[in-house]
């Protein structure tokens, strides 16, 4: 059949990503956006493949009862691609969005009634007015905004309502005047500070908008302040953050939070224990994990967050690596070393089977794994399955409501303890 036609479809389920997923007449699975699972919606296939089909919902026949009005007039097909599940209850995204892991866990990573717990709302209510940071894009008359889904298309956005008060003052402060520019950063911090981050296109840099607000270039050699002084100050876990232009931090200050204490729960650590910290970032769970009077050493690759991570830590018993996490970890395993507890919060594409194998190596009592990817936890949790470790429980946060994207701190022991 050609694209475009219109299918009647119940949906049953949430795909990673997003769209809801139901069965087309000849039993192939169809991703439709737009859609919550339960609902029976008229669609109209936009892509159509061997083995899936790919659909936009053209009208609800039988609607959820968790479905809502979206708070944002940007949101929905061809428009800002930042949210994908505004039309939804936000206590529903969360249950689905905690299937969304269990199905990864076991259909990628083949474990068997995975522990998954209830998902966190570090956020509840709304879910609005959460994030300190935003990453926005210039169209070509310089107005920001954010890509539509599935397309490179700005939508210019003046207030998204994610944004947090500091973050929301950022942004007017960037004003509408970039072309040419790659992208704009807004961040406010808990101190009420806001600052703006420049990534330099091709072309010559534009004017800076006018007032106070800090900026800082940021190339391939780090940040260069233009203006002021760009670095700032966060809250959380009970201490205060040094986090410099280019250094991550969560977007999130109650998912930060959230994140820390499910790991310092987790890893419940002694004052006699060691732990390993990688993708340290600027110190938050190393810092946590630190507060319990163990030893931590701490590995981050990005020269900027280790420095920051090093002022951070200072006054806990912390060491502070500038290396890549497999570098480290590699010579560890060389030397014969272990870390009681091995803490590990890797970029999206998770951290491969290559560390993860060695990460079971060194690891002594317990790995506990913070991921923003439930499909690359599901494929390093297989290979510390493979390796002798057990996920014996699981936590999805969702630290990014209205979107479709979901944390996990998962936890492994030893399937057999000596």
């Amino acid at each position: 059949m050609p694209p475009s036609r219109e299918v009647t479809i119940t949906l049953d389920g949430l795909a990673h990503g997003g769209d809801a997923v139901g069965r087309l007449d000849d039993g192939k699975a169809c991703f439709v956006a737009y859609a919550i699972p339960g609902e029976t919606v008229r669609a109209r296939i936009l892509e159509e493949r061997k083995r899936f089909a790919r659909a936009m919902t053209v009208e609800v026949l039988e609607a959820s009862p968790d479905r809502v009005a979206p708070p944002c007039p940007h949101f929905g097909p061809q428009r800002c691609g930042g949210c994908r599940l505004q039309h939804i209850a936000p206590a529903r995204q969360a249950a689905l969005l905690r299937q969304v892991v269990v199905d990864a866990l076991e259909r990628i990573g083949g474990l068997v009634d995975p522990p998954v717990a209830e998902t966190l709302r570090p956020h509840g209510g709304d879910g609005l007015g959460y994030r300190n940071q935003a990453r926005f894009a210039p169209d070509e008359q310089g107005r920001l905004g954010l890509r539509r889904g599935g397309s490179h298309v700005i939508e210019p956005i003046a207030h998204c309502p994610l944004l947090d008060a500091g973050a929301s003052a950022a942004r007017t402060a960037a004003g509408d005047t970039w072309p040419g520019v790659a992208e704009v950063v807004v961040r406010g911090d808990a101190d009420g500070r806001a600052s703006l981050e420049i990534h330099p296109g091709p072309g010559p840099l534009p004017p800076l908008p006018p007032g106070e607000t800090p900026v800082a270039v940021v190339g391939t050699d780090g940040a260069v302040a233009l203006r002021g002084e760009p670095t700032l100050r966060e809250h959380a876990a009970g201490r205060s953050w040094q986090v410099s232009a280019t250094s991550f931090f969560q977007p999130s200050r109650a998912g930060a939070e959230a994140l820390a204490t499910l790991v310092a729960e987790a890893a419940d650590l002694r004052e006699d224990e060691t732990a390993l910290d990688l993708f340290c970032g600027v110190g938050l769970l190393a810092g946590t994990l630190g507060a319990s009077g163990a030893a931590v050493t701490a590995v981050e690759a990005d020269p900027a967050a280790a420095e920051d991570a090093a002022v951070n830590l200072a006054d806990l018993d912390a060491e502070v690596l500038l290396g890549d996490a497999d570098d480290v970890v590699a010579d560890l395993v060389e030397a014969g070393a272990h870390a009681d507890v091995v803490v590990l919060d890797p970029p999206r594409r998770g951290a491969g089977a290559e560390l993860t194998a060695a990460i079971a190596t060194v690891a002594r009592w317990r790995i506990v794994y913070v991921a923003c990817d439930p499909a690359a936890l599901a494929r390093d949790a297989r290979v510390l399955a493979e390796a002798g470790w057990e996920l014996v429980r699981a936590v999805p946060v969702d630290q990014f409501t209205h979107t479709a994207h979901v944390e996990v701190v998962a936890t492994f022991e030893p399937s057999s303890r000596p």
